[in-house]
């Protein structure tokens, strides 16, 4: 009996089971999307069809231009729509690549009509115009800061250090530069791109290193030596009014501060190019070497040589007045190897010949006389005549001193005439 019951139960469920799968099949098919066939057209038919529709459009397009303009104008042609419709602006393609270097010329116009055309957004063909134009007119006052430049490895180059030429030419420039970007994008863009105005208040700073400073650049080199003038000054009449003199070492510090704050702001080759140019040390060399008439190479090598020997001498000591006599010989032992290492043997030779006493005092003739630099050599060589004869006239016993005066006399009215001479030959060649 409970067997029975048992298998009753497992058939009861095995109907069930079969039941369901049933009803899953019949809702799963129903719920599937209709398949329906079709047939793909061509490519070369659908190709067709949107030509046929564009010309379509087109036809449409010019007629309905037609009509609109027939309200108020005569009927307009299909030739007169096509016309219309060839003078809008079209790209103009090269292979000519535009530079910084066409700005100026008539095709960079074409040029930016063409990106226009093609649909170069305005404010990307407004950055390339100016990038152009900025990077022109940097060229220009780097071309006019070499050639306005200063001769700094002369003497004479400290009397030249006022003519601020270049900043008329800068003023110059920088309207042309207005000009140009008013031509390209209008004269709104120009009064919106104004350059930094250059400051000239301190230093012309000219040559292809200095020249070439961006101005903001520029300008902070401008205040830094703005503000190394006033410390001077301060420190100037502070010690004047206090009764004091100079501390020479106070100085060197003054002057340090000057480089310190030039390397925030300089790299190294552009503090260099300054202190070759604006320094107290390269100052003094230029006197130094008044006479020897170095080349530019031969003047930063020396320059080069010596200056961190002067200027960490003048650190410490203030200037070799203050040194021992020791401490004084090995610095000028140090500081003559250098320049010696500088030189050829040659050149070496000659620049001795600039601590000679006679030689300057033949300089010093030279300079009274405004004979130019060739003549300092022969100055130099008859007042080295006139003093070996100078000594023998005093040194002979045999004459009384009245007769040493007048032979004296008569080599110094000599030494005269004979500088006068060499000094017109000189001029004269």
């Amino acid at each position: 009996m409970r067997e029975r019951s048992l298998l009753y139960l497992f058939l009861g469920l095995n109907v069930a089971l079969a039941g369901a799968f049933v009803i899953y099949l019949f809702l799963s098919t129903n719920r599937q999307p209709e398949v329906v066939a079709t047939s793909f057209v061509p490519t070369a038919k659908t190709n067709a069809m949107r030509s046929t529709q564009a010309v379509n459009v087109a036809k449409t397009n010019a007629v309905v231009a037609a009509t609109n303009k027939s309200a108020v104008a005569a009927p307009v042609t299909t030739t007169n729509a096509q016309t219309a419709v060839a003078a809008v602006a079209k790209p103009t393609f090269t292979s000519k690549k535009f530079t910084w270097q066409d700005v100026e010329g008539d095709q960079y116009r074409s040029y930016l009509e063409s990106l226009r055309a093609v649909g170069c957004p305005e404010d990307k063909v407004r950055t390339i115009v100016l990038a152009d134009i900025n990077e022109l007119f940097d060229k220009k006052r780097v071309r006019e800061a070499v050639q306005h430049d200063m001769q700094w490895w002369r003497p004479e180059a400290i009397n030249s250090m006022g003519v601020n030429v270049l900043q008329e030419r800068g003023r110059a420039l920088e309207d042309e530069r207005g000009a140009l970007i008013a031509k390209l994008l209008g004269t709104e863009a120009a009064s919106e791109q104004k350059g930094e105005t250059l400051l000239w208040n301190s230093v012309q700073l000219s040559g292809p290193v200095l020249g070439a400073l961006p101005p903001k650049l520029h300008n902070d080199v401008q205040e830094i030596c703005a503000r190394s003038m006033e410390r001077h000054q301060t420190y100037f009449w502070s010690r004047v009014n206090d009764g004091q003199p100079m501390n020479q070492v106070e100085m060197a510090k003054l002057r340090e501060q000057t480089r310190t704050d030039l390397r925030k702001v300089l790299n190294e080759e552009q503090v260099e190019e300054f202190v070759l140019r604006y320094s107290h040390n390269a100052y003094r060399l230029r006197e130094e070497l008044r006479g020897f008439e170095p080349t530019p190479d031969e003047f930063r090598k020396i320059f080069r040589a010596i200056d961190p020997l002067e200027h960490q001498m003048q650190m410490e000591f203030g200037g070799p007045e203050a040194m021992s006599e020791k401490q004084r010989e090995r610095f000028e032992r140090q500081r003559d190897a250098a320049i010696q290492e500088a030189l050829t043997p040659q050149r070496y030779t000659a620049f001795l010949l600039t601590k000679d006493p006679l030689y300057r005092q033949a300089q010093m003739m030279a300079l009274q006389y405004g004979a130019p630099p060739k003549a300092i050599m022969p100055i130099y060589q008859m007042t080295k005549l006139n003093e070996s004869r100078r000594q023998q006239i005093i040194n002979d016993a045999n004459l009384t001193p009245q007769q040493k005066s007048e032979a004296l006399n008569a080599v110094n009215i000599e030494q005269q005439q004979k500088i006068q001479r060499i000094v017109t030959d000189a001029a004269n060649r």
